[in-house]
């Protein structure tokens, strides 16, 4: 029982935790509402269109496991965060944490300013999680099942 509650079973949820979130994050970037790329004119000296869509990366249990670097257009991934920094993991419990690390984050997710992609914007995240739960919550049951 010692190697299946914490070896086997870790393992297992884990594993569906980097299924599922690895769905969710690319769902957000390629299901509509889509994470925004890029904005009428626009002109930046210090970051490319598509950062937003860059920055978003997948840790779980405080592992990072996958990123949308490679995504978003042009840019280069300058948001993109190299560790973990949500709260403390809790002992025999886990966790799946998907982020978008830009600064301007919330503001797209939250309002919506004008985008030169139709249906990027609002609610990029929120949209997935509230259709798309019971699916994710499937990945993780069928990795776990023995």
């Amino acid at each position: 029982m010692v190697l299946l509650n914490r070896r086997i079973m870790p393992a297992k949820a884990r594993k569906g935790l980097t299924e599922a979130g690895t769905r969710f994050m690319m769902d957000t970037v390629f299901v509509l509402p889509s994470t925004p790329i890029k904005r009428p004119d626009y002109v930046s000296t210090t970051r490319m269109a598509g950062e937003l869509r860059a920055s978003g990366a997948l840790f779980v249990d405080g592992v990072k496991k996958g990123t949308t670097r490679k995504l978003g257009e042009s840019a280069k991934g300058v948001y993109q965060p190299d560790k973990y920094g949500g709260i403390r993991i809790v002992p025999m419990s886990h966790e799946a944490c998907v982020v978008f690390n830009a600064p301007y984050a919330t503001t797209q997710h939250e309002s919506f300013p004008n985008k030169s992609q139709p249906g990027a914007g609002t609610g990029y995240m929120r949209e997935k999680l509230y259709g798309n739960g019971k699916t994710y919550i499937a990945i993780v049951a069928r990795a776990v099942r023995l």
